[in-house]
């Protein structure tokens, strides 16, 4: 895994109803929850959101925001609470194809985006430990592309 500038932690309290069962929840519909979840968290901490599900030529960004005139490309990963062996935590699995998927889709953002001056690639991770419980991790800066 890449290394990051800053790792931001947080238990959030998930007060929506719509998680109730989330341990029956297929992979898909842990991961739409959790790009909501991370969508909230970034939101609260200062980010605007721009984009959701920006798709591309190379795949699709989960969330773009804004923070500090610097556009922040969002992976977002989730899991349900971890325990059995083979579990890895969500941020584990952002491996370096996705990385270079990344930046070919921030390079095609900047084609369309000449405004765009500074893009970074942050990774959030949800586990959920609970139906209302999750456990936040911000890695920020996780690779930087500039004019």
């Amino acid at each position: 895994m890449a290394e990051f500038d800053r790792k931001i932690e947080a238990v959030v309290d998930i007060t929506r109803p719509a998680f109730e069962g989330i341990e029956e929840f297929t992979p898909k519909e842990v991961g739409r929850v959790g790009e909501a979840v991370a969508e909230n968290f970034l939101s609260d901490s200062g980010y605007e959101i721009v984009e959701r599900n920006w798709k591309t030529p190379f795949g699709e960004v989960d969330i773009i925001a804004e923070c500090d005139d610097i556009v922040v490309f969002v992976e977002v990963k989730s899991r349900r609470v971890l325990g059995r062996p083979d579990d890895i935590a969500p941020e584990e699995a952002v491996d370096a194809d996705k990385f270079e998927r990344y930046g070919k889709m921030i390079d095609f953002y900047k084609m369309v985006h000449e405004e765009a001056e500074l893009v970074r690639l942050d990774v959030v991770a949800v586990t959920f430990l609970s139906e209302r419980v999750a456990h936040i991790s911000h890695l920020e800066g996780g690779y930087w592309w500039d004019a």
